[in-house]
């Protein structure tokens, strides 16, 4: 059972909400955009994927970048697996990706580099998903440090 997630709809609400954000902001998005790869985050309990186009040209104006919620044909350069809750705590800053790693509680494959790279430039993005959370309604979801 989930700490922060009802159900994967819940999360995908939760996540594209944030994803949009982000790939809007004039420096947060651009410079995702520059890794020019598609990634693909395979969540577990829920059960649940989302693939973020970093590569392809977007469809919708003033996006860096476009993401889809739930499986999808867009082929990946490089997936990510871990349990949502993890993803939830390391979206507030509070997870380590290379411990992470280390420790199997994240699997990854593919152009595991191109994803490393990213790292710094999502750092922003940290302060932005409490934000989102607050906005929708679910301060609740918010991880405070302890």
């Amino acid at each position: 059972m989930s700490e922060y997630y009802r159900d994967a709809a819940h999360l995908y609400e939760i996540y594209g909400y944030f994803l949009d954000r982000v790939l809007r902001d004039e420096k947060i998005g651009a410079k995702m955009a520059r890794s020019g790869i598609i990634i693909k985050f395979i969540y577990t309990d829920p059960d649940t994927e989302i693939t973020i186009d970093l590569k392809n040209p977007p469809s919708k104006p003033g996006y860096h970048g476009a993401f889809y919620l739930g499986p999808c044909d867009v082929k990946e350069d490089v997936w990510s697996k871990q349990p949502a809750d993890h993803s939830h705590r390391f979206w507030h800053g509070y997870e380590n990706p290379i411990v992470s790693i280390t420790k199997g509680i994240v699997r990854q494959g593919g152009n595991i580099v191109a994803m490393l790279k990213l790292l710094p430039v999502v750092r922003p993005a940290f302060a932005v998903f409490p934000i989102c959370l607050e906005e929708m309604g679910y301060g609740n979801l918010v991880v405070k440090r302890k």
